[in-house]
Order: C-alpha cells, then structure tokens, then sequence
C-alpha cells in the first residue's frame, strides 16, 4: 500500500507539470513547449566495495517543459533496483528505490552559442526531491549470521529520504520533435540509505541514454504555407508585369477632330518584382525549400538589366531579445545577398542590404517575420 502511495504521488506530481506547460503553450511560438522523456542506462552507490559489482540497470522517465531557449523544469523518476556490499563479508546486498526530482535544466549551448545551426544542446541539471527505498530483507540477514554489531544499523522499514543532485545531459535532435539524449547526475542521498554509517552522505551515480519527445512545438508547416503564399505574391506580380506591358493605354487612342492631335507618349511603367525567403528560428542560412525563388528574382533581374534590388532582413519577435534579432536579421540579409551574387551572378552594386531586427512585423503570423524581403525595380 506504502509503495502505490509513493508511485502515485510522483504521477500526480508529472501529471500537474505537464497541465501547466500545455495551458501555457502558444501555438504560434517556439516557446514555451513541453516534453516528455523516457531513458535507461546504469547506477550504483559508491561504497568501499568493487564499482562493477554494485552497478545495476535502471530505467526513468521525466515530463517538464522548456520556458524559454535558456532555462527549462522537469520532474524526473528512476528506478527500481539498488546494491551495496560488505566487504569483510565479500558479500553484496539488494534493495529497490524510487528517486523523484524536481530539476532545474540550463541550456548552455543557447548561452555560449545561440547562433550555432547544429542542433545539439547541452543542458546543466541541479534538482532536490525525494527517494523511497524497500525490501532490504538480505542485509539484515547477513548482519544476524555474522554477528557483527556495526551491521546493526541495516534499516529493515522502508525509508524516504532526500536528494540532491548535479550534473548533464547531451542532446542530439534527430527531428524537431524528437531528441537523443546522454545523462549522467550524482545524486546526494541521506547516510545509511546503503545501510552503513560513514558520516557523510552516500553518493549514487546514474548514467543514462534515451529519447525526449517534445508537445507542442511548431513543426515547418507554417513555414511552406508561408513560402506558398510567397509564390503566389510572386506569381501575380509577374502575371500583373506581362498585363501592364500588353495593355494598351487608353489615352494613346486618337480622338476624332478635324484638326491632328499630338498625344504625348505615355510615361513608361517600371517594372518591379518581390520575394520572400524565409528562414528557421535563430538561422540565416538559406533553405532548400527557398532556393526556387531565390533562383526566379535572379532570372528577373537579368531580364531586367536597369532594376536594382533592396534585400530587408527581418526577425520575429517572439524569440530572442532586440539585440540578438538584430544581428540576425543583418546576417539573413547579407546571406541572401551573397547567395544572388556568387551562386546566380547578380553584380554586387545593383543590390543593397538593411535589417529592421523585431522592430518591424511584416507578418500577423509570428513564425513567418523570420524573412527577408527582396523588392526589385528597374530605374528606366
């Protein structure tokens, strides 16, 4: 009964993390999104015994959220199988546990490298929580047979006791879902939990692989509907261009007098063309979805030899602060520049580049303001 209690007090625990980061989620960010990890791997509890005797395999489970790039929460459960040892004995011991954490998770990488494109993080871990330990029958035996007093202090009622922990985790998106990750933490659990007395806390180290699924966060839909939308602006620029050059002006048409009329030729219209290219969050290189029109404004621009072009560069503003949009909005624009120049041969000088950062939202959908807007016009 003592066991269901504790197993369903951590459910309820998850299950509460979980409902605050889904009644938080906006749909239309990157953040905040919630998660939740299953892994496996090995622990053991340092003791004065051999470290490959005492190691045993553990599975664990977490749900959280990440807040914001930097900072994220979770809860985290492992269990179930622990071992200690006595060495005058040469003989070990098992027990079952069940660790729960609350953990505080720092993204270093989006500290030390937020414009890095590699999707590999590396988070720093520090929790307090609670562990729960039972069936510890075999200890209490071996101390009865040696008759050795200092074995007295084997507990034999279950046992809750504190935690502590430090340590890291590794993850390799495999998607923008999906993420592979390596832990490793030491946990700072109470004296006697390996039912020995050393004046100290014990240490129990835990090494663990396996997978985050993330719940919430946007996929690249919205990113091809927007590129989508993009080529039917474009598409009807070039359809409204060929109309406006085969429709005849209408004040071109001689009036009916006796007397000849000069009728000044009609000023010429300018063509002009735009492009939006748009880009994932925190990145300034150039997808391969967007190549197409990239490619179709260098065309108009050598069919049109006397436009000249401005390339904006633009960042949401749902992410990141206005010091760090800013510098990647420049470099998405001076990307876009350097890909027309040396990839499909437009001369440097019929371009010019700005950026706008957060300050300007071409865009009502957040996602679609990391762009930049190419408008070119011919100049006679």
């Amino acid at each position: 009964m003592k066991h269901f209690k504790t197993w369903m007090a951590c459910l309820l625990l998850g299950g509460m993390t979980m409902q605050s980061a889904q009644a938080q989620k906006e749909g239309k960010k990157e953040y905040p999104y919630a998660f939740i990890g299953v892994q496996g791997g090995l622990q053991s509890t340092f003791t004065n015994f051999t470290f490959s005797n005492i190691e045993t395999p553990i599975f664990a489970g977490s749900v959280g959220a990440m807040w914001t790039p930097v900072v994220g929460t979770r809860v985290h459960v492992s269990a179930m199988n622990c071992k200690g040892a006595i060495k005058e004995l040469n003989e070990t011991y098992g027990y079952k546990f069940v660790t729960s954490d609350l953990d505080l998770m720092i993204n270093l990488k989006r500290i030390f490298a937020p414009y890095n494109e590699q999707d590999i993080n590396v988070y720093l871990i520090g929790g307090v929580g609670l562990t729960y330990a039972w069936d510890n029958e075999k200890v209490n035996a071996l101390a009865q047979s040696s008759g050795n007093r200092s074995y007295s202090l084997a507990w034999d009622d279950d046992r809750l006791v504190h935690n502590f922990r430090v340590g890291a985790q590794f993850e390799a998106a495999l998607s923008r879902v999906v993420g592979l990750n390596l832990e490793v933490t030491a946990n700072n659990l109470s004296d006697r939990f390996n039912s020995k007395i050393n004046g100290k806390g014990d240490w129990q180290l835990q090494a663990l692989i396996g997978l985050n699924f993330k719940i919430g966060r946007p996929g690249k839909a919205k990113a091809t509907s927007g590129n989508a939308i993009a080529m039917q602006d474009y598409n009807a620029n070039r359809n409204a261009d060929a109309l406006a050059a085969n429709k005849q002006d209408p004040s071109a048409t001689p009036k009916p007098d006796p007397k000849p009329v000069v009728t000044p030729p009609a000023p010429k219209k300018l063509a002009e063309t735009k492009c939006e290219i748009f880009f994932d969050i925190n990145s300034s290189a150039v997808r391969a979805s967007e190549e197409a029109k990239l490619q179709a404004f260098a065309e108009w621009m050598k069919q049109h030899p006397s436009a000249k072009a401005e390339i904006m560069g633009y960042a949401d503003a749902g992410t990141g602060n206005p010091n760090i949009n800013r510098n990647i909005s420049q470099k998405r624009a001076d990307r876009v520049a350097k890909v027309l120049v040396e990839r499909y041969g437009i001369s440097a000088d019929r371009l010019t580049t700005g950026y706008k950062g957060d300050s300007v939202q071409p865009f009502k959908d957040n996602d679609s303001n990391r762009v930049v807007i190419g408008v070119a016009k011919e100049t006679k």
